[in-house]
């Protein structure tokens, strides 16, 4: 049956179980006690709309994860501070992708885009991913690329984790990473004991009564003692209720992948340790469930309230949660990290399908690179690419808007992905593993009061420093030193560009400076982009060339926005 018949159902079997409901109490007062017995089907009739109403959620739920699977996301503008905890909270190595490769390489978009996920521990786990490159141990990358091609493949699978992730749900996930890796303001409470102290007072002091006219006083010299101690540490804890709940949930999302039956191929590791974790920190959920306790009827809500007040409910509750998360942080992190994974891998798989094509990397350490029909997924309609260095440096020449700098973040946007999510657009990747180290595009610091020439000198030195590493190093420059005078420019980007070539990396450099081409002839293999002007202006391929470029089009820019002639044109020549 579809959605639409299980909704029915729903509400025939609801209103089944109402009518026999009323019945059986109407009956059973007005006519005889043996009606009340119709109370039997009513609970039965009631339980079977409720599993109708389940089934109703599932089928709606599926439905939207079925319409969004492989489907092309929009780029969002930005994306927000929380996507970076987890990687910003927890211990990372040394040479994950620094800041400004990050941004040379528009990775926020290709992360938005790419960004399928279902829970904030996923996303966070993503983000962390597209930081941190695999450059040893291969082997736990074709792991990962194993789980993200069962998703492909195994629909059953896919939607039974997608379900599963349901469970947790989006509110308060984002301060999930720093309440499990950071201190984030809590620390083991000192008034732990008072906290007991005060709850078996609060139970012993209605036998106060018993005192005569002093028990009321008692009574509320307990209440409103208890009433500073709850308004107190409301006020100094009040930010961390909702991760703590948000712990509490993950717990949930954990057990409900535990409790599915399959059989799970390349995630059966990942499954296996979450069961053994799962054990250990259940007990978590009696503590939460005592914290941040609302009721939607207000006389209720007043009741639990007052409750909570008087015998320290939510202050216990809150205490025993944070010596719980400190106790067993271990396993905690663990759990967000498989949970984060597994939905990690499920939106890199949507995410493949929604491209044009894409291959598997093969990343072996005596591979010579090699990069065939590479194309960059955030261009609307790309032109693929092709490139196999002949030589330790590619320079790339060519006129304005010729297509260098999209081809350069081709490149490195193909390094990075190879090296992380298994995925790269392209027909062919072959490539040893390389630390990848970007200096594409820059403005002015103002804040920081450095000069747009001073921030590339800065980035190109972030390199240099790096080169005796023991990593080989992909490094990608477009317009070294554009910032100060042509002279100078090409004489310390000839020097640097020689100096890298003879170390343990590739290169990829784009320039203007045509000269560069003869210089470098002996260390670099020359490419070129370029243009063709016609009555409609300027016509680009977008197609890499061998050799240097031969034409320029600044001039013919110009002229093709209509700049006055007397701009445009040669200057007539005197005599």
């Amino acid at each position: 049956m579809n959605t639409k018949h299980w909704t029915t159902m729903q509400y025939v079997l609801a209103g089944a179980a109402a009518i026999c409901g009323y019945s059986a109490l109407l009956l059973g007062q007005r006519i005889a006690a043996l009606y009340y017995t119709l109370f039997v089907p009513a609970a039965v009739l009631a339980a079977l709309a409720y599993r109708a109403y389940s089934r109703t959620r599932r089928l709606k739920a599926l439905a939207h994860l079925r319409d969004r699977w492989g489907k092309e996301m929009p780029i969002p503008r930005s994306i927000d501070e929380h996507a970076r905890a987890y990687f910003d909270s927890a211990v990372k190595p040394e040479e994950v992708v620094d800041d400004r490769t990050w941004k040379d390489l528009n990775m926020d978009e290709v992360f938005g885009r790419m960004d399928r996920t279902l829970t904030y521990p996923g996303r966070q786990v993503l983000y962390r991913m597209l930081r941190i490159p695999f450059l040893e141990h291969t082997g736990a990358l074709q792991k990962r690329a194993a789980v993200i091609r069962l998703f492909q493949q195994d629909k059953a699978i896919r939607e039974d984790v997608q379900l599963a992730f349901g469970k947790l749900g989006d509110k308060g996930k984002h301060h999930l990473a720093a309440l499990l890796w950071t201190e984030m303001g809590l620390r083991q409470p000192r008034l732990r004991h008072l906290y007991t102290f005060m709850y078996a007072a609060a139970l012993v002091s209605p036998a106060a009564v018993l005192l005569g006219r002093w028990g009321i006083q008692v009574i509320l010299a307990v209440f409103f003692t208890n009433m500073a101690v709850h308004y107190s540490e409301q006020k100094r804890n009040r930010g961390h209720f909702e991760a703590v709940k948000a712990v509490a949930a993950l717990i949930r999302c954990g057990e409900a992948l535990c409790r599915t039956e399959r059989d799970w191929g390349p995630l059966r590791s990942m499954v296996t340790e979450l069961r053994e974790v799962i054990p250990k920190v259940r007990g978590f959920a009696r503590a939460a469930a005592q914290v941040d306790v609302e009721s939607s009827d207000p006389f209720l809500g007043t009741l639990l309230q007052y409750g909570s007040i008087f015998f320290l409910t939510e202050v216990r509750g809150f205490s025993r949660a944070v010596m719980f998360v400190i106790q067993r942080r271990n396993e905690l992190q663990r759990l967000f990290e498989i949970v984060g994974e597994i939905d990690a891998c499920q939106a890199v798989a949507s995410y493949r399908e929604s491209l044009r094509y894409y291959c598997e990397p093969e990343l072996r350490e005596d591979a010579e690179f090699e990069l065939e029909a590479a194309y960059h997924p955030l261009v609307q309609d790309p032109v693929p690419n092709s490139i196999k260095p002949l030589k330790n440096c590619v320079l790339v020449t060519g006129s304005n808007m010729s297509g260098k700098s999209t081809f350069l973040r081709t490149v490195g946007l193909s390094a990075l992905l190879a090296q992380t999510v298994y995925t790269v657009c392209a027909e062919t990747y072959r490539a040893r593993p390389m630390r990848l180290i970007t200096s594409i595009g820059r403005a002015d610091n103002v804040v920081e009061g450095k000069s747009y020439y001073l921030e590339e000198a800065l980035a190109v030195l972030r390199v240099l420093q790096v080169l005796d590493s023991r990593r080989h190093l992909m490094c990608i420059f477009d317009e070294l030193y554009r910032g100060t005078n042509s002279e100078e420019r090409i004489t310390a980007a000839y020097r640097v560009v020689k100096y890298i070539a003879k170390h343990n990396a590739l290169v990829f450099v784009a320039t203007h400076d045509l000269e560069l081409t003869e210089m470098l002839a002996q260390y670099c293999q020359n490419v070129h982009f370029s243009e063709r002007v016609s009555d409609i202006g300027l016509e680009f391929d977008y197609k890499l060339k061998p050799g240097p470029a031969t034409t320029r089009n600044a001039i013919a820019l110009l002229r093709y926005l209509n700049y006055p002639a007397e701009i445009t044109d040669p200057e007539p020549t005197v005599g």
